[in-house]
Formats: C-alpha cells, sequence, structure tokens
C-alpha cells in the first residue's frame, strides 16, 4: 500500500459519497471488507506519519467527529449490528489518537 492510496481509502471510507458514516444514516449495509481496508489504512498512515509533524487536511477532516458517524439511529440496527458499529468508532477514536497524538 501507498501513502496516496491509504489516503483514498479513507477519504472514500469517511468522507466520500458511499463513506460508512453515509451508509449508517441511510441504513445501506456496511460491509466487514469496508471496515478492514479502512482500518488498515489507518494502521499503515499512522505509521508512515508517525515521525511527522503534520498531516494531510483531508486525513484530519476525516477524523472530525468520527464517533457520532457510527452511530446508528434508533431502530437502524440490530442491537449486535449496533455494537459492531460502536467497537468501530471506538477503535478509530483510539488510531486517530496514535496518528494525531
Amino acid at each position: 500500500m501507498t501513502p496516496e492510496r491509504a489516503l483514498d481509502i479513507v477519504a472514500a471510507r469517511l468522507l466520500g459519497e458511499q463513506a460508512i458514516p453515509v451508509k449508517i444514516r441511510t441504513r445501506t449495509e456496511v460491509t466487514d471488507a469496508e471496515i478492514d481496508e479502512l482500518l488498515a489504512a489507518v494502521d499503515f498512515l499512522i505509521v508512515h506519519y508517525r515521525d511527522s509533524d503534520s498531516v494531510p487536511r483531508t486525513l484530519a477532516a476525516a477524523f472530525v467527529d468520527i464517533y457520532a458517524g457510527f452511530v446508528p439511529g434508533d431502530g437502524a440496527v440490530t442491537a449486535s449490528q449496533a455494537q459492531r458499529l460502536e467497537d468501530v468508532a471506538i477503535a478509530l477514536q483510539d488510531k486517530a489518537y496514535q496518528l494525531f497524538g
């Protein structure tokens, strides 16, 4: 994976028209593959930017209010799906601390 590809994945999965938060709001299925791809890209970028003083704006924007983007509305998903999405949101928050900390 390249930094550019990882940034593209993060932007698509968190900011794009078919982003995971958009899918959650519109009650469209979010696949494990999409989540796995996102988490792998973020992990790559954590390592890539470890010693950098700055990151691209797009990457920073992707993490603004990240937790809220993964909270489905009442009745939108099953309890197990809601728990899965909350776990992903918490993981992304932790990764944001690693990336920006």
